[in-house]
C-alpha cells in the first residue's frame, strides 16, 4: 500500500524561468519564496515520485482526436521540448521516470472507468512540467516523476467534478494498486488567471486568483465543487483559467485537507496571476459545521467588446491547426515557412478567408473563423518572434492589436504583490 506524502499546486507561467530575472523585487521574492517551499517540504517528505498533473498547451496531441488525460511512461522525461526552449528561456533537464508505476496507474484507472491514454516515449513538454521541474530542480533530487497530460482547452473536456472524480480514483489506485512502502508527491501545475492567445492576453483577474487561492486552502471541496465552474474560469481568462482543473484532480486525491497559502503577485510579463497553495494531508480536515460563512465569489468580469474568443465557439476542423502544430514538430518546415510562406500555405487545405486572415495577419478575422486561441497564439510566435522577452513579447502584442486595438498598455497597470 503505497502512501500520498505531500500535495501542492502552483502556476507554471512560463516567464516565471525566462523574465523572473527582470521582475520587480517584491515580485520575484513571491516567485521565489513559493517555489522553495514547495521544494523545501516535499523534499522533507522524502518522496519516491512526484506525479505531476498539468494541461497539455496542444502539444502532443491534434485538435481533431485529443485525450482528456495522457500519462508519460519513459524511463527519463526530458525538456523542454525544441521549440518551446527558446520561448521559455528554459535550461534543459533530465527527470527519472517510473515506467512500471505509470503502468500500473494507467492500468488501474482504466479498469475504474476513466480513460487514461499513455505514450512510452518523451512527451513534448512545455512551461506545463518544465517551469516546475526546473523551479523544484527535480533533476538534482532523485525524485522520480510521472507526467499526466490533461485537456483542459480542447471542448468537451472534464469539467471541476470529473477532474475530481478522476483524483479520487487516482488516490485508489496509489493506495491499492501501488507498491507497498512507496511514498508518493502530487503537484497541480497550471493556472492562475490568464487568457493565453486571447483578447485579454494581458489581463489578470486578481480577485479571482485571490478568491481562489483562499478557496482552495480553505479544504471546502463541496464549495469547490460547486463555485469553480467551467464558466467562471473562463471569465476569469479564456483558455488559460482552466488549467486549475489540474488543482482539481490533486484534491479528490487528497480529500478536504486545510492548505498554506503563498504570497500573490501579478506582473504584466508573466501574463498570469501567480500564487500557490501547499496542503496539509497529515493535518485537520474541514468541518462544515464549524467554518465561519463563506464569502461569496468575486462578481464575474465584463468581457467586453468584442468578447474574448471562447474555447466552446472554435471549429477543430481548420487546416491552419494542422499548419501551426506541424510548425512545432518540424523544424525544416519552420525554416520554410520563414524562407517561403506562401509555398508552405499551399500544402495546406486552407480556407480562402483562412488563408487571407493569415496572410494579413488577421488574427481577429481567424478567431472569429473557430481558430483556437492557444495556436493563434503560438502562430503569432512564429510570425513575429519566439524569444522570451524579445521576439514573444512582440508576438503577444501584435496578436493584442490585432484582437482588441492598441489595448495593452492598459493591462500593463495591473501589478503589484499581495502578501499572506
Amino acid at each position: 500500500m503505497a502512501e500520498m506524502v505531500f500535495a501542492a499546486g502552483a502556476p507554471h507561467a512560463p516567464g516565471l524561468v525566462g523574465l523572473l530575472g527582470a521582475a520587480p523585487a517584491d515580485v520575484k521574492d513571491v516567485v521565489q519564496d513559493m517555489y522553495a517551499a514547495i521544494r523545501t517540504r516535499l523534499l522533507a517528505t522524502k518522496p519516491d515520485v512526484l506525479i505531476i498533473v498539468a494541461n497539455d498547451h496542444l502539444a502532443n496531441s491534434r485538435v481533431r482526436c485529443y485525450p482528456d488525460f495522457l500519462i508519460g511512461m519513459a524511463p527519463e522525461h526530458k525538456g523542454p521540448y525544441e521549440w518551446f526552449k527558446e520561448w521559455i528561456g528554459c535550461r534543459d533537464y533530465v527527470v527519472p521516470g517510473r515506467p512500471e508505476l505509470s503502468e500500473a496507474i494507467f492500468r488501474g484507472m482504466n479498469r475504474r472507468g476513466h480513460r487514461l491514454f499513455a505514450e512510452r516515449e518523451n512527451l513534448r513538454f512545455d512551461d506545463n512540467v518544465s517551469v516546475p521541474s526546473v523551479m523544484l530542480e527535480l533533476d538534482t533530487t532523485g525524485v522520480a516523476l510521472i507526467p499526466i497530460l490533461q485537456n483542459c482547452t480542447v471542448p468537451p473536456f472534464p469539467d471541476q467534478r470529473q477532474s475530481y472524480e478522476f483524483g479520487q480514483a487516482l488516490a485508489e489506485v496509489i493506495r491499492d494498486e501501488l507498491p507497498a512502502g512507496l511514498r508518493v508527491a502530487l503537484l497541480g501545475s497550471g493556472g492562475l488567471s490568464h487568457e493565453p492567445g486571447g483578447a485579454r492576453y494581458f489581463f489578470i483577474d486578481r480577485d479571482f486568483d485571490l478568491w481562489f487561492l483562499e478557496l482552495m486552502a480553505s479544504g471546502d471541496h463541496e464549495r469547490v465543487l460547486r463555485e469553480l465552474t467551467i464558466d467562471r474560469m473562463e471569465n476569469a481568462g479564456a483558455g488559460g483559467t482552466s488549467e486549475l482543473l489540474a488543482w482539481l484532480v490533486v484534491l479528490g486525491a487528497i480529500g478536504p485537507c486545510k492548505g498554506m497559502q503563498s504570497g500573490y503577485a501579478v506582473h504584466a510579463d508573466f501574463k498570469c496571476g501567480i500564487g500557490g497553495v501547499i496542503w496539509d494531508l497529515h493535518g485537520s480536515k474541514f468541518d462544515a459545521s464549524s467554518a465561519p460563512p463563506a464569502p461569496p465569489p468575486p462578481a464575474a468580469l465584463p468581457l467586453g467588446d468584442p468578447p474574448p474568443a471562447k474555447l466552446a465557439d472554435f471549429d477543430p476542423t481548420l487546416a491552419g491547426h494542422d499548419l501551426v502544430q506541424d510548425l512545432k514538430w518540424n523544424p525544416s518546415l519552420r525554416e520554410e515557412f520563414a524562407a517561403s510562406e506562401a509555398l508552405v500555405l499551399d500544402r495546406y487545405a486552407l480556407r480562402p478567408q483562412e488563408r487571407a486572415a493569415i496572410e494579413q495577419r488577421d488574427f481577429r478575422t481567424l478567431y472569429d473563423m473557430g481558430f483556437h486561441p492557444y495556436l493563434g497564439g503560438q502562430l503569432a510566435r512564429f510570425i513575429f518572434g519566439n524569444t522570451a522577452g524579445k521576439g514573444a513579447t512582440v508576438a503577444v502584442r501584435k496578436l493584442v492589436d490585432s484582437l482588441r486595438g492598441k489595448q495593452a498598455d492598459e493591462f500593463d497597470k495591473d501589478q503589484g504583490v499581495v502578501k499572506q
